[in-house]
């Protein structure tokens, strides 16, 4: 198994990738945002010291600089100290340059502003030292005048990159720590999962009928879906067995005549009159596994619990039913809701309706009429024929296993009792009527639609 395949190992990859990512924008807006923290308070300092220059910053009356250092900052006066000025004057000679002491010889480059602008830059100093430099421009007697104070960033930096050093193993301990959290996290919400699948294994092997339901409530819908398709395949099931048990027990009265007539054949008819009724009760036998077989048939389907859709099964349906009473030409007339699937097993309704048409296709002289609707959040089934109908004080009988009001029809009476048994399955109601439009036999069958949580 892959980790493409594993919802554990996508669930632990997503949260360590995330959390690193969280961990490395964390530290990377920290950093960024110091750094321009220091860089703002000491561009306040520099306009203080820029302040502090003005005001000690005269000229003569040749217009020549004139600044009473000893009244500067001192840090200023010390070679190389960090501590850095340069006053430019601009006039129609050469410029006219004050260097603080404390650069020697080396001179700023600044860039060029007009009169009133003011920028902060990076930039090298005289030993090769990060500065940040402040440059600033006025109007002196109409001559421009630009001062520029830089301050050495070594050793703030120093100290900042051992900060975010610090704050950087910091975060790659709390960063484990709390993978190593996720990881247990995980793996105990995945514990569920492993009941599930030992839930599982005991249900293979028959020690449990069903899933246990004290999971995750993100696991108990699923839960509830797989112990509804377990209980829909055990009613299926008995269904199925009793519908074995009741077949098997309609061949029993035919299989005991057989051999009864085989042992003790009674004297007072002929051998061709019991080869003749033998043949019957075979022929009888033979009826009766047939329309078993076509049954199956009428509902085999590789998708169990797939919802039903009379549009498309219907005429699947009476195209077989046509085919086994080809002797009858019969009309077919239709009423369905159109395009909607109802809430039904397939295989149920398959069941269900291939069992009513058989027993109208048996009946109808040249027509059948077939409805479904949907009202009021239930399922209106009518299947009604042309036949004789049946008497009203009969039909109580109809659903009784076994029970045939027409001995002379081919069939064991399994039928309506089939039907019986999926409507109660459903919780819904069956009812006979005669019809009131074609005047034969009706059946009525109305389910609910199940409560689907949501």
């Amino acid at each position: 198994m892959t980790w493409r395949h594993s919802i554990k190992s996508q669930l632990l990859i997503t949260l360590v990738t995330g959390l690193t990512v969280m961990f490395f924008l964390l530290w990377w807006a920290v950093n960024g945002s110091l750094r321009e923290l220091t860089a703002n308070y000491l561009e306040d300092r520099m306009e203080v010291e820029i302040t502090a220059i003005l005001a000690e910053l005269t000229l003569d009356n040749e217009d020549t600089l004139i600044l009473n250092s000893h009244t500067v900052d001192a840090l200023f006066r010390f070679a190389f100290s960090g501590y850095y000025y340069q006053i430019t004057l601009h006039g129609k000679n050469e410029p006219q340059i004050l260097r603080s002491p404390s650069l020697g010889e080396f001179v700023l480059h600044l860039p060029a502003l007009q009169v009133g602008e003011k920028i902060r830059f990076r930039g090298k100093g005289p030993k090769n030292e990060n500065l940040l430099t402040l440059v600033k421009t006025i109007s002196l007697r109409e001559k421009k005048l630009t001062i520029a104070v830089a301050e050495d960033l070594t050793p703030l930096e120093k100290d900042l990159d051992a900060f975010l050093w610090i704050y950087g193993l910091i975060s790659l301990l709390f960063l484990g720590l709390l993978s190593l959290l996720q990881i247990m996290a995980v793996h105990q919400a995945m514990l569920p999962l492993k009941k599930i699948r030992q839930d599982v294994l005991q249900l293979e092997t028959g020690q449990i009928n069903k899933l246990q339901d004290n999971v995750p409530d993100e696991m108990k819908e699923v839960v509830n879906q797989i112990n509804l398709l377990l209980l829909r395949m055990e009613q299926r099931l008995v269904r199925s067995r009793s519908t074995i048990t009741n077949l098997a027990h309609a061949m029993k009265t035919p299989l005991s005549t057989i051999l009864q007539i085989v042992h003790n054949p009674p004297d007072q008819k002929s051998e061709v009159e019991l080869r003749q009724e033998i043949k019957q009760l075979l022929s009888n036998l033979h009826e009766m596994i047939e329309r078993e077989l076509r049954r199956a048939c009428l509902t085999d389907h590789p998708l169990p619990c797939r919802f039903f859709n009379p549009e498309q099964s219907i005429g699947i349906l009476i195209r077989t039913l046509q085919n086994i009473n080809f002797q009858k030409r019969v009309e077919i007339e239709l009423n369905l809701v159109s395009g909607k699937s109802l809430p039904f097993d397939h295989e149920d309704m398959m069941e269900l309706l291939g069992n009513l048409l058989d027993n109208a296709f048996k009946w109808a002289n040249q027509k059948i009429r077939v409805s479904i609707e949907e009202i009021n959040g239930q399922a209106i089934i009518q299947v009604e024929d042309d036949g004789p109908g049946v008497a009203p004080d009969e039909t109580e009988f109809l659903t009784h296993r076994g029970v045939r009001l027409d001995e002379t029809r081919p069939g064991h009476g399994l039928g309506l009792a089939i039907v019986r048994e999926t409507v109660e399955h459903y919780s819904g109601s069956l009812s006979f009527h005669r019809s009131s439009i074609l005047g034969g036999f009706q059946v009525e069958v109305m389910l609910p639609f199940p409560v689907v949580r949501q």
